[in-house]
Formats: C-alpha cells, sequence, structure tokens
C-alpha cells in the first residue's frame, strides 16, 4: 500500500504539535484516527517515528528525519493547493507567545491586525517570561515568540525590532527626587522578574558594574503584581512606563534618573525555520509598528536611559 498525504500529514502535526491529543484537536479528529494513522504510517516504513514512554510520544531518530522531509511535502502540497484556489498564504493554526510587557503594551492591538490580515489564522497565544518561551521554541511548542531572551537553535530565526525602553521606576512615596544614584537604590527593596530572567540579570549587572549589591531582592513572574508593588510603595523595579501608563499619569509612580543609564535591552521576534515567508515578513512589521507607538520598544538609534 502507498503512503497517504493524510499519514504524512498526521505524523507532520503530531510532531509539530507535541503530542496526538493536540494533532487531533488541530486536525478536526479524533485521536484513536490520529493513532491508527501513525501506526499504519509505521507499518508501512517498517520503522518507529515516536517513542511511547510514560504517556509521552517524542521523536525517535528515525522520526526527527522523517520530520524535516514531511515538513517539505505538507508544503509543497499546501503550495499546490494555493494554485487552484489562490488562499492567503497565513493558514491554520499559530501559536504566538509573548512576554508580559508584549502582552501589556500593544498585544490587543496586535492581534487584531494579524486577525484582519489574515482571516483564515487561528492564533494560540501564550504569555510567559522569556527564559520560557525560548524554552518553547527551541521544543517546537511554539511557532513565533515576542521577547528579549535569545535563543541558540538551530531551526529558529531571530528578527532584531528595536530595543527594550526599560526605566527604574518607584512610588513618589518612597522615592521622592528623580535623580538618584545606585547607592541609594542598593538600599531600598528592589523587585525584579525571577531568576534566571533577563530584567533579573539587567538589574544585578547594573549594580555591579556601579560597584554595589543590593541586599532586599523580591521577585515575581507577574508584571502586573510588580506594578501594583511599586505603586503602593513597597519597592523599586525595573520596567517599561508604556504599561503602567494610568499609574504614571495618576502620580502612583514615576521614571528614575541614573547614572549610568541602564543598558537597554534588543526585542525580538523569534520564529520557526518553516514559518519564514512574507506572511512572517507582515508579523514582523506589524509587531514592530505596534510596539513602537505604544512606547514597549524604541529604536536603536534612540538615545538610551
Amino acid at each position: 500500500m502507498r503512503l497517504t498525504l493524510q499519514q504524512i500529514e498526521t505524523f507532520y502535526w503530531v510532531a509539530r504539535l507535541g503530542g496526538f491529543h493536540a494533532a487531533a484537536r488541530h486536525q478536526h479528529l479524533t485521536q484513536p484516527t490520529i493513532s491508527a494513522r501513525i501506526q499504519e504510517l509505521e507499518t508501512q516504513l517498517g520503522v518507529e517515528l515516536f517513542e511511547r514512554e510514560r504517556g509521552r510520544s517524542g521523536l525517535t531518530a528515525v522520526g526527527r528525519d522523517a520530520l524535516a522531509q514531511a515538513e517539505e511535502i505538507v508544503k509543497l502540497a499546501d503550495a499546490f493547493a494555493r494554485i487552484a484556489t489562490q488562499r492567503d498564504p497565513m493558514l491554520g493554526l499559530l501559536r504566538l507567545g509573548a512576554n508580559e510587557s508584549t502582552a501589556l503594551g500593544g498585544l490587543t492591538e496586535l492581534l487584531t491586525q494579524l486577525k484582519t490580515a489574515y482571516r483564515e489564522l487561528h492564533i494560540e497565544i501564550t504569555v510567559d517570561v522569556g527564559v520560557e518561551l525560548t524554552r518553547r521554541l527551541i521544543s517546537r511548542e511554539l511557532d513565533v515568540a515576542i521577547l528579549n531572551e535569545s535563543s541558540s537553535s538551530r531551526h529558529v530565526r531571530e528578527h532584531t525590532i528595536g530595543l527594550s525602553n526599560l526605566h527604574w521606576i518607584a512610588s513618589p512615596k518612597l522615592v521622592r527626587k528623580r535623580e538618584i544614584t545606585p547607592a541609594a537604590l542598593a538600599s531600598l527593596p528592589i523587585i525584579t522578574v525571577s531568576a534566571p530572567s533577563s530584567n533579573h540579570t539587567l538589574v544585578m549587572n547594573w549594580f555591579r558594574d556601579a560597584g554595589m549589591e543590593p541586599t532586599n531582592i523580591s521577585s515575581s513572574n507577574s508584571l502586573s503584581t510588580m506594578i501594583q508593588l511599586v505603586a503602593a510603595g513597597h519597592g523599586v523595579a525595573v520596567m517599561s512606563p508604556a504599561i503602567m501608563k494610568d499609574k504614571i499619569s495618576s502620580r502612583l509612580i514615576h521614571t528614575l534618573h541614573t547614572t549610568p543609564r541602564l543598558r537597554q535591552q534588543e526585542y525580538l521576534v523569534a520564529y520557526q525555520n518553516e514559518r519564514r515567508g512574507s506572511g512572517m515578513d507582515t508579523i514582523i512589521r506589524l509587531t514592530t509598528e505596534v510596539l513602537t507607538r505604544t512606547g514597549v520598544i524604541i529604536s536603536r538609534s534612540v538615545k538610551e536611559d
């Protein structure tokens, strides 16, 4: 019996989405149908494509080799279908990850614009810290992520869209003067995103470059929680003013001016190699426009502060 495109597509989605249940949901099939197709494919090939241990379905060495060929077959099949139907090039499922600064600063508008541009695109959102988003990209659990954590994975591409727009922030109740030294900040309660985040590393390196070591460090993986703590005067933090404009306008929080200045981080759109093309170019362009307009990122040409 000859292999079928259905079998290859099912194998591709099980491998890409990381499980039989996820593939069944994506292809609108039952899980037994997915399992049967994979079993038929393995029987016809005479190899095992997945390791089925302790409820997991990771790829075998042969399965990893087969995935690269399956990706090409699925892309060719999609391209062939578009010849006749002239459908939108961005179809199906897009698993999009974003750090919380992006989520609070412009994700709603970005999603609206993407869904307007690509009406047949189904977007699943993951909001998390950069370290976790990077891990999910490397393990192919995400297609695209907006973050400032770099990946060294061969199958992930990265496009720099600007620099972070980070400032020391505090409540006027805790820090009255906006001009302040590292020595003065080091004696205050500091709140960072939990280590080993880029936020925590940035804060600690900034103090160490000034020869200081803060003694009171609290951490949270929720920027919303950090904003509330800072507004209540329970600590100072490094964050983007773009995500707390209401707190700044109501004078619950103000930005501080320090020397040395903060070293702004690169902001990235990272994505799986197979997603490159005009659709990804549009995602990068829209992300850049939205986050620049809202102030989450700044151009490289803008002086760091």
